[in-house]
């Protein structure tokens, strides 16, 4: 009996061990050869009109398209930084918009949520998306190929109204499983891309993510196009004791 389990343990064990290797990985991206980048332009829900000041994230244009999106919970996770936005006051911005640019090779949907999500700043140098500290909430869609095949679609989806944020912030991206096959629809990717910028979270991921620039360049790719609009606005004042103040104890 003894000699029974002398050999289960150590089997189990190995299982384990093979176990994890696989689940903390994501296979490679498949480039689509000679994608055709040309974009147009699809606007879903009540997208405001108006043309925003400046743009933030990973901007257009698409050099490259590729197969990633591994639902159900696959995280996408991009740094708003207002280096090409005007100063506003107490560096408040309004993002009204959120994008992303998809790459269809059939006719298929898939629901995705859209949020606005702080900062872990453990490492300064290169800051990370903290996931729980939710700034602008989940607001979901369903996105599909509307017939436009072989092309980057840019989809703006409205944010919830009033998204002023005037601290350092990460766009969200959650795709859950619709009825397109494994990897598609294809991400429409920028010409080239920087660490600690944007970030892929999903079931086994590392703690933080992985960094997609680093994932994604032996490749000769360089992540997703992903970005907001965004206006100056009127932030809350957060000093001690006021209303603002309180609400940011709770965000």
């Amino acid at each position: 009996m003894h000699l029974r389990y002398r050999f289960v343990l150590p089997l189990v064990a190995l299982c384990i061990a093979l176990a994890i290797p696989a689940l903390a990985a994501k296979p490679a991206p498949h480039a689509i050869p000679a994608a055709n980048t040309i974009t147009t332009h699809k606007q879903v829900g009540n997208t405001t009109a108006a043309a925003a000041a400046c743009q933030m994230g990973i901007l257009p244009p698409a050099a490259n398209a590729f197969g990633y999106i591994l639902p159900p919970d696959d995280e996408y996770y991009t740094y708003l930084v207002p280096a090409n936005c005007p100063t506003c006051p107490n560096n408040a911005y309004l993002f009204s918009n959120a994008h992303v640019q998809l790459y269809y090779t059939e006719s298929c949907s898939i629901p995705v949520y859209v949020s606005i999500v702080g900062v872990d700043n453990t490492d300064p140098a290169c800051p990370h998306p903290n996931p729980f500290d939710v700034i602008c909430p989940e607001v979901p869609y369903v996105l599909s190929d509307g017939g436009n095949i072989g092309v980057c679609i840019d989809y703006s989806l409205p944010l919830p109204a009033g998204c002023c944020v005037n601290r350092p912030a990460f766009l969200k991206f959650r795709f859950e499983q619709g009825t397109c096959q494994p990897d598609r629809p294809a991400f429409c990717g920028p010409p080239s891309c920087q660490n600690c910028r944007q970030y892929n979270i999903y079931p086994g991921s590392p703690p933080g993510g992985d960094d997609l620039c680093a994932v994604l360049a032996p490749y000769a790719l360089y992540g997703a196009i992903m970005y907001v609009d965004a206006d100056c606005c009127n932030a809350t004042p957060s000093l001690p004791g006021t209303w603002g103040h309180i609400k940011t104890l709770y965000r």
